[in-house]
């Protein structure tokens, strides 16, 4: 137990074509973040957003071979993985994220919950929430793009003991105020790092505003990326940073939920 850990963004553009450039794309992250812990890409990373063709034709099964390379990759390189993909389970699609520990497990795989626009609901079906899933002493959970606008979604995994959120995402213009407001926002009200991996630059009728950063409990930035291309970011995320934000800044033991209906 470290209780630490040092997690890099791949802030990609150029979606790929295939599942070899997909996989070229992974050891280009590895090899730029040789220090990293975990390294996390943004939603879809793995087939591109906004091409359904080429996003129904990359899709693969949580199991399928190509994830096992990816799984070997992280053994190899001994790095984790937070990876965006399009998952087919049972003739359905996912927008999925999958996380890979070091020694190559899956660790957890999430099905985004809140779709948006026709874009995604004409493709996807619909998750369920993140599990929480704990990691050389943390306790991560996953979002992806949409759910961090819900701030449910986000307290509901903290008071899962989330203390870290990995957010996948492939935000376009104009939303700026997403990683600008709504990602420290969502770590301040609930004491957590928050990782925002996004995309970047044209994918058929999107573009992607970047911005990917990683952020502290007091919604300070710890690292970010510009809105300009491609770009690898790090930050040491650490459980005694959530602890001490919390000792004096305990939002969730100070909510009055006796008098909100959240339901």
């Amino acid at each position: 137990m470290t209780d630490s850990l040092r997690i890099a963004i791949a802030q990609n553009g150029t979606p790929p074509e295939s599942h070899d450039e997909a996989f070229a794309l992974l050891e280009r992250a590895v090899a730029q973040a040789p220090d990293a812990d975990l390294i996390a890409l943004p939603e879809l990373a793995l087939c591109g957003y906004g091409a359904p063709e080429r996003v129904r034709r990359l899709a693969v099964a949580q199991d399928a071979p190509f994830i096992d390379r990816v799984r070997e990759l992280a053994r190899r390189a001994a790095t984790g993985f937070v990876l965006g993909y399009a998952e087919e389970a049972e003739g359905v699609l996912y927008n999925a994220a999958i996380a890979i520990g070091p020694e190559g497990g899956v660790r957890g795989n999430y099905r985004k919950v809140n779709l948006w626009g026709p874009h995604e609901k004409g493709l996807f079906a619909p998750g369920l929430p993140s599990p929480v899933m704990p990691w050389s002493g943390l306790k991560l959970g996953l979002l992806i793009c949409y759910d961090l606008e819900f701030a449910e979604a986000a307290r509901d995994l903290v008071l899962r003991g989330a203390d870290t959120l990995i957010v996948i995402s492939a935000t376009s213009h104009p939303y700026a105020v997403v990683p600008e407001v709504l990602v420290p926002a969502r770590g301040y009200e609930n004491g957590c790092h928050v990782v925002y991996a996004n995309a970047v630059g044209r994918d058929a009728a999107f573009n992607f505003i970047g911005m990917s950063r990683i952020t502290a409990p007091d919604g300070s930035v710890m690292a970010a990326a510009t809105s300009e291309g491609p770009a690898l970011i790090a930050a040491e995320v650490k459980r005694a940073t959530v602890e001490a934000w919390r000792a004096g800044h305990d939002y969730l033991a100070d909510r009055r939920s006796d008098l909100y209906r959240l339901g």
